[in-house]
């Protein structure tokens, strides 16, 4: 998912593509932060300047190359609430809100995502159990974890202050069975085209504050 998005983010926005087909940023996955810290945090995704110049980078094709970056210029934590939705996704709330409060703290300057893919199952086999879990009023559920998503304190693109600067949710079902087909829920209660939400407009956040902060970098 993360490299995707970064495929996404190159055609979508000009500065972070300009500045990525330029060599000026590489990217990484599992990133820790504060590793000798209370604080410590795994990052899915990290993207920044790299951390040696000239150091040898390793492309994706026409992304952004694997490198360490020598700043954190941007951060996201891909999330999944699969099962499980009441308990799930309370903890992906304070995940989230734990790691904007994190890399602020460390960089006022980062921009920090999440984007959550919410599944509307109506069952699930879950690998950590033998039975198949049944999933009632399914829609209500994952309407009411994209409500909470929608929740999570946002900082507008021109702030280096506290809040998520974009938050994303994909709604999809996927049982996890053998023979069953997955599919992408475009329809309510999946957020709509231009809500807070919806995946074009998180991206677009992403690039808004990229093109503020480190646009003229």
């Amino acid at each position: 998912m993360c490299k995707l998005l970064l495929g996404d983010l190159i055609h979508l926005c000009k500065p972070f593509s300009r500045d990525a087909k330029a060599g000026k940023l590489v990217y990484k996955l599992n990133h820790t932060v504060n590793p000798d810290s209370h604080e410590r945090w795994n990052i899915d995704l990290v993207v920044g300047p790299p951390k040696i110049p000239k150091q040898e980078i390793f492309g994706i094709g026409d992304k952004v190359p694997l490198g360490e970056p020598g700043e954190i210029w941007l951060a996201v934590d891909a999330k999944s609430i699969m099962t499980e939705h009441g308990k799930a996704r309370r903890n992906r709330q304070r995940d989230l809100n734990s790691l904007h409060e994190i890399l602020h703290r460390n960089n006022p300057r980062t921009i920090v995502g999440g984007i959550v893919a919410i599944n509307m199952a109506g069952r699930f086999r879950s690998p950590l159990r033998k039975e198949i879990t049944e999933h009632r009023n399914i829609e209500r559920l994952v309407e009411e974890t994209v409500e909470i998503m929608s929740n999570i304190p946002r900082s507008k693109s021109s702030s280096n202050g506290l809040g998520i600067n974009a938050i994303g949710a994909i709604v999809l079902k996927h049982t996890n069975i053998r023979g069953d087909k997955s599919a992408l829920v475009t329809s309510s209660p999946a957020p709509k085209t231009g809500s807070a939400l919806h995946y074009q407009t998180f991206l677009q956040d992403i690039c808004n504050a990229y093109s503020i902060r480190f646009g003229s970098v």
